[in-house]
């Protein structure tokens, strides 16, 4: 085994961090027959806006590790660049189930484009401005993609407007800290297993030091395209006892094209992202990530409320001669705690009987 270069690796606070490892090169020299399907990806590229120079590299699935399981990985971010075409933005809501009337016109400008648009707290779209070449660019964030029940619509949709994805990540959840851990994470990174040919990768700990707030593992540099990120997922939603943790790649298209085929083949590109995740193959159920949240959440939020207001409550049930009801109806207001927000009242509602 070789010395750790984690060793001298000090907690710091800043969650910034990067890696790098390409889908394809643009340093190749391409033989014919790949030559051919570059010049089709550049034509795609130029399409959506990109502006590219020279010859693109087609996409490539060197790499890929085949798994088990289509389910061991889930989308958690996923952003692209597309002409939207005749359709305008209603695009968007069509394609991905994000209703209209809950999109909020921002102010402000955002990566280049004169107009942002918040889509409902599940993402950010951005369009207009002289330089944008009638491009959109639209980012869903974890609660956007949560929502997205079918990917080979996205996938279809994106290959039929010549769609640029420009970054996406991919998840695995280890739900009892068996399989992914801060801990074995370190133990793969002085192995060599983030090793993907080239350079040992970039790595810092943001260590909780002891808060139980939750450790992040970061490997690689986001401006090489590649950054992975593990992390205690559990404790970071409030938590200290959860063993719950996230071992997380994200992909981002600069200097190479992300392949359309990702979003089907999400296991196959995260368990081909490093030698140490080849083999995680355990079931992955978005219903069951979103209901561990929820449980998490829901029962810290009553946790709160039992310390901050509980003794000004128990007042209140006294006054009003032990009716609850008066007293909800002068404590309550409309609203969701942010936490909460994007969160199916389904998975709430189980999560009563660990507060009791």
């Amino acid at each position: 085994m070789r010395r750790s270069h984690l060793g001298a690796l000090k907690p710091c606070r800043d969650s910034s961090a990067q890696t790098g490892v390409t889908i394809m090169s643009t340093s190749q020299t391409l033989p014919l027959p790949q030559a051919a399907a570059c010049a089709g990806a550049r034509v795609e590229r130029e399409s959506a806006g990109g502006g590219a120079s020279g010859c693109e590299p087609r996409p490539v699935t060197r790499g890929e590790s085949p798994s088990r399981d289509q389910s061991t990985a889930h989308i958690d971010w996923f952003a692209c660049t597309f002409l939207p075409g005749s359709a305008g933005l209603a695009i968007v809501e069509s394609v991905f189930l994000l209703p209209r009337s809950d999109w909020e016109e921002r102010p402000s400008g955002w990566q280049g484009y004169d107009h942002r648009i918040d889509l409902g707290g599940f993402g950010l779209l951005g369009h207009g401005g002289e330089h944008q070449r009638g491009t959109v660019h639209l980012e869903l964030n974890a609660h956007g993609c949560a929502r997205i029940e079918d990917w080979n619509a996205v996938r279809v949709w994106c290959e039929a407007y010549g769609v640029r994805i420009t970054r996406v990540d991919l998840a695995h959840d280890d739900f009892t800290g068996q399989t992914v851990s801060i801990a074995k994470a370190r133990a793969w990174f002085d192995e060599g297993q983030f090793n993907t040919g080239g350079r040992t990768p970039y790595a810092r700990l943001v260590d909780d030091l002891g808060s139980d707030k939750g450790k992040t593992l970061y490997v690689g540099q986001r401006q090489n395209g590649k950054l992975c990120r593990v992390y205690e997922k559990g404790k970071q939603l409030g938590d200290p006892q959860s063993p719950w943790c996230r071992v997380e790649v994200e992909f981002r298209g600069k200097s190479r094209i992300i392949p359309h085929d990702v979003l089907l083949r999400a296991s196959d590109y995260l368990a081909g992202a490093y030698p140490c995740l080849a083999y995680l193959s355990q079931r992955q159920d978005k219903v069951r990530t979103l209901t561990k949240a929820a449980e998490i959440s829901y029962t810290r939020m009553v946790e709160c409320l039992r310390s901050q207001y509980g003794p000004a409550l128990n007042v209140m049930l006294g006054v009003e001669g032990g009716d609850p009801f008066a007293v909800l109806e002068q404590a309550m207001r409309p609203g969701t705690p942010k936490r909460l927000e994007h969160l199916p009242l389904g998975a709430l509602k189980g999560s009563q009987d660990n507060v009791r």
